[in-house]
């Protein structure tokens, strides 16, 4: 049996090389795993899973789900696939721990995945065509515009049959939970008043236009008087009413020339120090001093400011609600899950 990974199990596999590599660091020590109790089988969480006695351990079978199988050799396939898609990002001494990790994820993957093919069997549920394309072009539009379907699918090694299991899976999903996960106005309510200072308020912001005298590393003392002597001239020209977005656009070394200079409206922490203690000190309207940064040389004016302010509950309760659904979708499902695995005889060896 080929155990192949549907995008929804490889989204929780990269999830979790990137908290095993990024996630707890030096604070917290690696522990031993204890080896688990040994029992002929399971119905507990494969999340912690138990060990057949090895009087009745198969030669090449890591688990047994109703009586379909993961054999070792498969598992140390797809275990090797991982570790060399990612071993750029785990450091050598996480090396054996990223793969004990990754081997528990795919056993558990394995076991999730039996489940929910055999109940879809036993409901007979389908996939058509037209939903299988409703899918695809969802994951197309959440793809960069340069990036084609076809080069994604077999860049993560998704197949045709696996975008069928996953509309499957939607619709067995649909049918257990169905509007159960809507959140009510008083839940809303509530999640808005909790998090009001903390989630829901828009930062401080400044609409500018810049012009950039671009310097590079390899600029000479003289190089670099030439390209401050030509921001200052055009510096000048603004000040004597030159036009900014005429001036941006024949002059400026940034690809907001294109717009006349228009950086829109910019957050604090989006541009470097410099330009903001410049961008959110300066008065509307006024031609700044020319300012030095690493990039080169600027000139900035600020056309519009906006102080921070509290969002209304209106403006957000519709991603309050669809965030609380969410949540309370993946709670739901999860706890479905575990009514299958309670049903099911797994053996993980």
């Amino acid at each position: 049996m080929k155990n192949k990974i549907n995008i929804i199990w490889k989204a929780i596999l990269v999830l979790f090389v990137f908290f095993l590599v990024s996630g707890c660091g030096d604070k917290e020590k690696t522990k031993e795993v204890s080896p688990a109790p040994a029992v002929s089988e399971s119905h507990a969480s494969p999340n912690a899973p138990f060990v057949a006695s090895e009087q009745s351990k198969p030669s090449d079978i890591v688990v047994s789900v109703d009586g379909k199988v993961l054999k070792k050799s498969e598992l140390e396939q797809d275990i090797n696939k991982i570790i060399k898609k990612f071993k750029d990002k785990i450091p050598a001494d996480k090396q054996k721990e990223a793969r004990i990790n990754i081997k528990n994820q795919l056993v558990n993957t394995f076991v999730m995945k039996t489940l929910l093919a055999n109940e879809i069997e036993k409901r007979k549920i389908g996939a058509n065509d037209q939903e299988i394309k409703a899918t695809k072009d969802r994951i197309q539009a959440s793809l960069p515009p340069n990036k084609k379907l076809d080069e994604f699918f077999k860049e993560n090694g998704i197949s045709q049959e696996e975008i069928a299991f996953a509309v499957k899976v939607e619709k067995f999903k649909n049918q257990e939970i169905g509007d159960k996960a809507k959140p009510t106005q008083k839940e809303i309510n509530k999640f808005y008043k909790d998090n009001q200072e903390k989630l829901f308020v828009e930062p401080e912001s400044v609409h500018a236009r810049h012009i950039l005298v671009a310097t590079k590393k390899e600029d000479n003392d003289k190089v670099k008087a030439q390209k401050k002597e030509k921001i200052e001239n055009l510096r000048k020209q603004l000040l004597n009413g030159g036009d900014f977005a005429e001036l941006a656009r024949k002059n400026s070394d940034c690809p907001s020339k294109e717009v006349g200079g228009d950086l829109n409206f910019i957050k604090k922490g989006q541009m470097v120090k410099t330009l903001e203690d410049a961008a959110f000190s300066q008065k509307n309207n006024v031609i700044g001093p020319v300012i030095t940064t690493e990039y080169g040389y600027h000139i900035i004016q600020v056309l519009d400011h906006k102080p921070a302010k509290k969002l209304s509950l209106d403006k957000v309760k519709g991603s309050i609600s669809a965030h609380l659904e969410k949540q309370k979708t993946m709670q739901m499902f999860n706890d479905i899950l575990k009514n299958l695995q309670q049903k099911a005889k797994i053996i993980v060896y």
